[in-house]
């Protein structure tokens, strides 16, 4: 009996890979890497061809680097290796083709502490019906009931693979989205996307994968640690930058700015990085009092995708709209040189009350080749 015990655990440790066990080791020990070992480590991983066996491999390096808090270079080790997965190389990617005008970058680790409506795609939609070109990085669901690109498309948006395509729709109308799958598939299919809480990648990879160099970025992660983050992300950007997480207990947290609780930002503006604040915007923007029931999520992707509806359209509880208006305000704030983040918040309440970026979305799913259709029937 207790051989039939041990049999197929033998079996297992006979598939184990050791070709990276020093790095394991070092790793459970709360040991550094260097650049280049912490590089060939996830190459030597992604390599597997076992599913289950990189699956759990993957979870080990990726949560086991980020659990001991890595270094900044050792972060950036991983996070391209699992770039040249698909041959993505950040530094090459092409200038955008709008010559006189800034674009914004918008992306987000996901896997939030706390589930909330999608807030950073209605966001995006108000920033740019308020005239701020935003690049954003959308997903698939992995924690949540429907990602930022599982949203749109329910709510009649197609999502091009194509670059050019999608530039020409944000030519039109201020706002590409750009859907990470699409972007990385031989990374997609590696990963599996089996991970509901922040890793090593999550500090900056997603923001990596917008296909166009931006001016400034927006980065949201749901991890207290912005500053690491930022460290990471200024490996590849040179622009200004905002890294902002938030959390309504200090226990859990969210990859976007907040209104209940506080928000952790750090930033990059002309070169000089700023020092970490915490702040309770809520006071800040004279907003609420409100509490996490007040921003609580669809059961559906498709209630989900009626709640961006009813926040564009001002028929959503106040929390959620007042929590667009402050996400958005962050990415007009980026956009400009002449605004404070209330005259900011100000400006896209006012795009929200004037209707404009509900016109925004209904026009983005027209020109993007789908239909208003869903749009108009729930208005």
């Amino acid at each position: 009996m207790f051989a039939d015990l041990i049999g197929p655990a033998a079996a297992l440790l006979d598939m184990a890979p050791a070709h990276f066990g020093s790095y394991l080791h070092r790793v459970n020990a709360g040991q550094s890497l260097t650049y280049e070992e912490a590089n060939n480590y996830m190459r030597l991983v992604l390599a597997i061809e076992d599913d289950r066996q990189r699956s759990a491999q993957l979870g080990v390096l990726l949560n086991g680097i980020m659990a001991k808090r890595p270094a900044a270079e050792e972060a950036a080790g991983v996070i391209d290796a699992a770039l040249e997965l698909d041959v993505h190389q950040p530094a090459d990617r092409p200038a955008h083709p709008f010559t006189g005008e800034q674009v914004i970058g918008m992306a987000g680790s996901g896997k939030k502490g706390v589930k909330t409506p999608n807030i950073s795609t209605p966001a995006a939609i108000v920033a740019a019906a308020a005239g701020i070109k935003v690049a954003k990085c959308a997903s698939a669901a992995t924690s949540s009931v429907a990602g930022s690109a599982d949203t749109l498309k329910n709510l009649g948006v197609k999502i091009s693979g194509d670059r050019d395509r999608t530039l020409e729709v944000m030519g039109a109308c201020n706002l590409g989205v750009f859907e990470i799958e699409q972007l990385v598939p031989r990374f997609d299919a590696a990963y599996g996307g089996l991970f509901f809480a922040p890793h090593v990648l999550s500090l900056a990879f997603p923001a990596l994968l917008l296909p166009i160099k931006v001016d400034n970025l927006l980065y949201g992660i749901a991890h207290p640690d912005v500053t690491l983050s930022l460290e990471v992300l200024r490996r590849y950007h040179r622009g200004d930058m905002l890294v902002v997480s938030s959390t309504p207990d200090n226990m859990r947290w969210i990859d976007e700015v907040g209104i209940i609780g506080e928000t952790c930002v750090v930033g990059v503006r002309g070169g000089e990085r700023g020092h970490m604040r915490r702040l309770a915007l809520d006071d800040v923007l004279g907003v609420g009092p409100y509490s996490l029931s007040d921003l609580a999520p669809g059961r559906t992707a498709t209630e989900q995708a009626r709640i961006v509806v009813d926040i564009l359209a001002g028929k959503a509880p106040r929390a959620l709209i007042d929590l667009v208006a402050v996400n958005a305000a962050t990415l007009i704030y980026l956009g400009t040189t002449h605004r404070t983040v209330p005259e900011s918040f100000a400006l896209a309440c006012e795009v929200l009350s004037s209707g404009a970026a509900l016109a925004m979305l209904r026009d983005l799913a027209r020109l993007s080749g789908g239909t208003d259709a869903v749009i108009r029937g729930w208005l």
